[in-house]
């Protein structure tokens, strides 16, 4: 998998989206161009390729289809997904990887996603910028030594609560860290070494990744989304928003 980031040369970036919850069609034959795909903290999809060739995809994971690939797409739920198409003179197999610094990844994603939705002047070199942004991130992560799983068991009370509980504006790191049986401490520590963010920013990212999905729907004012994602200030909401998606929310296609 290093060969396939350390010789990755970019030719031609194709199209850069967010492909939102319940969207896109489920057979993909002859793909057109190489793809890079960042799932959202919802989406579960698996892949069905034409030489038998399975590939399961999780949340918060960054993965690879081939150009010339035929397969078709199975979604376990319904979350979103960034795409980067490109094209490159590579023969690689699909694969996946889980990253620590996803909210760095996510970065590149949403800047690649935003300057071909504006359709700026310099889209194919902000994309393809994006694009090595994104490579140079999962090499270097491809050597980080990764803490046994059994000690990560800690976190899963405080992981629980999170997927059911992420959008209530009450919930704390004391609470989700005394859940767990730890200091607020070792539970900050322990998280970070896991997901590469703070749980601050873990609980940030995934309300603002259902935002993203509310307001895709055309069914919520931001005043709505702001309360259903677990802010009581829209003010407070569109900043967070802003930071991390790069364009105010009511802006948001």
């Amino acid at each position: 998998m290093k060969d396939f980031w350390k010789n990755l040369t970019v030719k031609e970036v194709l199209l850069a989206i967010f492909v939102a919850p319940s969207t896109g069609k489920s057979l993909h034959e002859n793909r057109p161009s190489h793809g890079l795909i960042l799932n959202d903290a919802f989406a579960q999809k698996t892949y069905y390729f034409l030489d038998g060739t399975v590939l399961n995809t999780y949340p918060n994971e960054v993965y690879y289809l081939p150009k010339g690939s035929t397969y078709k797409v199975g979604a376990l739920d319904k979350g979103g997904c960034y795409a980067i198409n490109f094209d490159a003179d590579i023969i690689y197999p699909p694969f996946k990887m889980r990253v620590r610094d996803i909210d760095g990844i996510l970065r590149s994603f949403s800047v690649a996603e935003k300057s071909w939705r504006l359709n700026k002047d310099n889209v194919q070199l902000v994309a393809k910028k994006a694009i090595y942004d994104i490579v140079l991130r999962l090499f270097n992560e491809i050597d980080v030594k990764y803490v046994p799983n059994s000690k990560f068991s800690l976190l899963n009370p405080a992981l629980d609560i999170l997927e059911d509980r992420f959008n209530q504006n009450d919930l704390t790191v004391a609470y989700l860290s005394d859940v767990c049986g730890v200091s607020e401490a070792y539970f900050r520590r322990l998280f970070n070494e896991k997901f590469g963010i703070s749980p601050r920013e873990y609980i940030i990212k995934k309300r603002i990744d259902y935002a993203k999905t509310l307001l895709s729907s055309g069914q919520f004012a931001v005043s709505e989304v702001a309360s259903i994602c677990g802010y009581k200030e829209p003010c407070h909401f569109s900043r967070e928003f802003v930071k991390r998606v790069g364009v105010p929310p009511k802006y948001f296609i």
